[in-house]
């Protein structure tokens, strides 16, 4: 998927397009979302996303790019939780370089996953957040329920992946 606007384009390509990504990726998760994950190592969220260039739907990552520099990240995870709900899949590692925040490359991330979804026959898709509830409600998304997870107020939230939506 290419995006352009003005002078700069982006584009959305698949994590196993650019492998060379990873580490860069897992810095910017663990600094972001270590507290949710105490337990978790930089080297854990390197196989994590190192997991996620397999040829299989899930788990998968997206990172967007604009001139060929790497500005952000999505995921499409079986879980995202320990929880005991059956709920998969969760869009998880939703990340924009703070350098390119406020100019909706986190949309197009989101709007690349659901369609990535919809051609894999995702019905439906689960995410958790500390703090941008309100946010993934302009986007369709509605509260499942809010509950304390590893020391903090998460909001869960699903989101239905339908033929017409975007």
């Amino acid at each position: 998927m290419l995006i352009t606007s003005s002078n700069q384009s982006m584009d959305i390509v698949d994590l196993a397009q650019v492998p060379q990504a990873i580490e860069t990726l897992a810095r910017w998760h663990y600094d972001e979302w270590q507290q949710l994950y105490p337990e978790e190592s930089l080297a854990d969220f390197i196989a994590d996303l190192r997991a996620s260039t397999a040829a299989i739907p899930v788990p998968s990552t997206f990172v967007a790019r604009e001139n060929d520099v790497l500005i952000g990240s999505i995921s499409l995870l079986e879980r995202d939780m320990e929880i005991d709900e059956p709920w998969t899949p969760w869009l998880a590692n939703l990340f924009v370089h703070p350098d390119y925040r406020q100019r909706g490359v986190g949309k197009q991330l989101i709007k690349h996953l659901t369609q990535f979804c919809r051609a894999n026959a995702v019905k439906q898709l689960y995410l958790f957040t500390p703090e941008s509830r309100s946010y993934y409600e302009t986007l369709g998304w509605t509260l499942v329920r809010r509950q304390a997870y590893k020391g903090q107020m998460v909001d869960i939230m699903v989101r239905a992946i339908s033929a017409e939506a975007p």
